[in-house]
């Protein structure tokens, strides 16, 4: 039986070592890194248009040969692209409230 290994993780961050961060050119080392949500913004992206286009492949396979197809219908989708969008928002509010409480710094902030 497999184990899965721990990943390193960078102290300062938490966030796993082989995930790549983003430093400003010139910045100092204790510089802050950017989150692993903004550094991953493109891997969506790009898995995002991967799955549109074999969904596309396979809805033109379903079409060519005459089978409905097992998705739900359209007003479900819409439903469903509701629900992400909803769990997104509030989660950016959420982690925005909570850096707001712990940095001062930031406009807004309580002390």
């Amino acid at each position: 039986m497999n184990t899965p290994k721990a990943v390193p993780k960078d102290a300062r961050t938490g966030v796993p070592e082989d995930v790549p961060t983003a430093v400003p050119k010139g910045a100092p080392e204790t510089a802050p890194r950017a989150a692993p949500s903004v550094v991953r913004a493109g891997h969506f992206t790009r898995h995002a248009a991967l799955a549109f286009v074999a969904g596309a492949l396979m809805g033109a396979v379903y079409w060519a040969l005459s089978v409905p197809s097992p998705a739900p219908p359209l007003l479900g989708l819409t439903g469903l692209a509701g629900i992400v969008a909803g769990e997104r928002i509030v989660t950016a509010v959420r982690d925005r409230r909570s850096r707001r409480r712990l940095d001062p710094h930031l406009p807004g902030a309580h002390s």
